[in-house]
C-alpha cells in the first residue's frame, strides 16, 4: 500500500499518466483519478492536474462493489440518482447504447445552481440520447462525499463507461459546459 501511494503520490504532480494497480493496490483516496476500463481485472486510471480536486473525480473509484440498480430515467428528461449503484447501472447502460450520461450536481439554496435548471433541462431535451441526472448533495451525502467535490454546481460526463470531465456549472461557465458537453454528444452518436 505504501509503494502504491509513492506512485500515486508521484503521478498526481505529472500533467498527465497512465497507472496500471490491482484493485488491492489502491489506496483509499484517489483524488485526481479517472477510471479506464480494462479487460482484465486490473484498475487503469489515469491521473492529471487539473480541476478534479473541484469537481470531483468517479464515484466509482471510491466504491467499486456498489451493487448496479437502474435509476429511473427516460430520453429526453432529466431525472435523479442518489447512489453509486444507481450512477454505474447508468453508466453501464449508456455504454452498451452508444450514449453518455450526464451529472448535474447541485444543493438546495444554491443560487447558482437554480440559474441553470432550465438550461440543464433544455440540454436533456436536446440529446435524447444522453442520460440526465441530477444528484442532490443533501440527498446524495455518501456518492458526493465519494467524489471528493467541492463546488456546485459541478457537472460529470461520462462516455464509453469513463469520466471523460468534471467541469463547473454555473451561469458564467455554461458555455464551456455546452461546448464539452457537445463534443461527447458527437462523440457518442
Amino acid at each position: 500500500a505504501r509503494r502504491s501511494a509513492m506512485i500515486l503520490s508521484l503521478a498526481a504532480s505529472l500533467p498527465s499518466v497512465v497507472l496500471v494497480l490491482p484493485p488491492t493496490q489502491l489506496p483509499p483516496t484517489h483524488a485526481g483519478l479517472r477510471p479506464v476500463h480494462s479487460p482484465r481485472a486490473l484498475v487503469v486510471a489515469e491521473a492529471t492536474t487539473t480541476d478534479a480536486s473541484r469537481y470531483g473525480i468517479d464515484p466509482r473509484l471510491a466504491n467499486p462493489e456498489a451493487v448496479a440498480e437502474a435509476p429511473e430515467w427516460s430520453a429526453g428528461r432529466v431525472g435523479d440518482l442518489k447512489t453509486t449503484g444507481e450512477l454505474r447501472a447508468a453508466v453501464e447502460a449508456a455504454a452498451a447504447d452508444g450514449g453518455f450520461v450526464c451529472l448535474k450536481f447541485w444543493r438546495e439554496g444554491c443560487a447558482a445552481c437554480a440559474s441553470t435548471a432550465e438550461r440543464f433541462e433544455q440540454s436533456a431535451e436536446a440529446n435524447p440520447h444522453g442520460r440526465f441526472f441530477l444528484v442532490n448533495y443533501g440527498r446524495a451525502k455518501e456518492m458526493c462525499r465519494a467524489t471528493g467535490i467541492r463546488v456546485v454546481p459541478a457537472a460529470h460526463l461520462y462516455a464509453r463507461g469513463s469520466l471523460v470531465a468534471a467541469l463547473p456549472l454555473g451561469p458564467s461557465k455554461w458555455e464551456a459546459f455546452a461546448e464539452r458537453l457537445a463534443a461527447v454528444a458527437a462523440e457518442t452518436s
